[in-house]
């Protein structure tokens, strides 16, 4: 079965395991950067707007949108830590050979 994966494996491109390894470690850095760079976005869309009273209309959708984007960007820091695991499983799976 290993080497059923690792012939299909570099049939697709992938010659040796240290490019899979390069390629999740980039992965890891552009999502970490990715999700960096959309909490700076989202904190200065919050802090640009301005203060909306509470009597108005849309104070129920500045606050539903803020609360909403805030509590699904806490969810995405897991998101690393699942690519993480999936990429040292991966990578184990790769390359511990199984004896048959």
């Amino acid at each position: 079965m290993l080497n059923a994966i690792r012939a299909r494996a570099a049939r697709m491109g992938m010659q040796d395991a240290e490019r899979a390894n390069v390629a999740a470690v980039i992965g890891f850095i552009v999502l970490a950067v990715v999700l960096s760079i959309g909490v700076l976005i989202l904190y200065n869309v919050e802090t640009s707007t301005p203060a909306i009273s509470n009597s108005s209309g849309w104070y129920a959708t500045q606050a539903t949108l803020t609360s909403t984007a805030s509590s699904g960007y806490g969810l995405l820091g897991i998101t690393l830590i699942v690519f993480a695991a999936v990429a040292i499983l991966g990578t184990l799976f790769i390359l511990v050979g199984r004896t048959d």
